[in-house]
């Protein structure tokens, strides 16, 4: 297929331009963007009963994962902390917990005192929305530990790959590096083996086509096509875009295509629809997209979230 051709088949996209895509899915997690969090960061833990896994969805910077274990008002050396449970040993979760980060030590007073009431927002609004959630009767939107797993885990477990099997499956993941692999399920591979992924609302900027040659491989055609909706308001020029998509045409065959398209996906029922880069960079395969043509759809989270 011709690039005019790709280009016609994509132009309907113009009108999504304003669509938000927020990832990860989920009744509960996509209503995480307008908590009032100013510069504090959030995470949410999700610890199941008899289990040691402890997964964590976390909006600015992560939460070191040891504090997730205790409550209250904290202080470290690093940086001051209020958790709170909002669920505990309820059905097959042991405790769901929401911690704030200060990002730092609060050193006066004031400095507390404005940490304690934000905190105090933040927890009361995601109350709010557990109990709004609670509402459709169903417990699965709270069970994000059971979504996100390691690479490891899923080659092993689910895949059931002997250890040599493994280690060659793992070869193009480690090359390109994403932060995470979105499935046809909606579960998340974790590309390391810390349990965290980070909460994000995206905005389409733009299309990547490519083509398969035989002897040049996986060939990028760039930007296929870009948004025309303004974005600047949330810190999204065309600088910032063409910085997130040189992170994967640089090196297009490797750091995307191989990816999508590896040897692992034949030996499973679900497939890839995206892969998070950096956080920042969302890329997601259309659907119609197969290994010699296609296009990937570009999506950007602001710099300013």
């Amino acid at each position: 297929m011709s690039r005019t051709d790709l280009f016609a088949r994509y132009t309907q996209l113009y009108a999504k331009a304003q669509a938000r895509m927020i990832v990860p899915e989920g009744p509960f997690v996509r209503q995480l963007t307008d908590i009032p969090r100013k510069q504090y960061d959030v995470g949410l833990f999700f610890k199941p009963s008899r289990s040691n896994r402890c997964v964590q969805l976390h909006i600015g910077n992560p939460i070191p994962i040891e504090i997730c274990e205790q409550e209250g008002f904290l202080e470290t050396d690093d940086a001051t902390y209020l958790s709170r449970t909002l669920i505990s040993k309820f059905r097959t979760l042991e405790f769901l917990r929401v911690i704030i980060s200060a990002g730092g030590v609060c050193e006066s007073k004031e400095e507390r005192l404005d940490f304690l009431k934000t905190g105090q927002r933040i927890i009361d609004v995601i109350l709010r929305k557990i109990r709004n959630v609670m509402h459709i009767a169903e417990f699965g939107p709270f069970r994000f530990d059971r979504c996100i797993k390691t690479l490891d885990e899923f080659l092993t477990s689910d895949l059931k790959m002997d250890e040599v099997s493994v280690e060659a499956a793992s070869i193009p993941f480690y090359v390109a590096a994403p932060e995470y692999i979105l499935l046809s399920n909606n579960d998340l591979i974790i590309i390391g083996d810390e349990l965290k992924v980070s909460h994000g609302e995206f905005f389409l900027v733009g299309g990547l086509g490519y083509t398969f040659d035989r002897t040049e491989g996986a060939v990028s055609e760039a930007r296929l096509f870009r948004s025309t909706t303004d974005l600047t308001a949330q810190g999204i020029d065309e600088a910032y875009i063409d910085g997130m998509i040189s992170l994967i045409s640089e090196d297009f065959q490797n750091n995307l295509h191989s990816l999508i398209f590896a040897d692992v996906w034949r030996k499973s029922s679900v497939k890839p629809v995206g892969v998070n880069f950096g956080g920042n960079l969302l890329v997601k395969a259309d659907p119609s997209s197969e290994i010699w043509t296609g296009l990937f759809e570009v999506y950007v989270r602001s710099p300013k979230a």
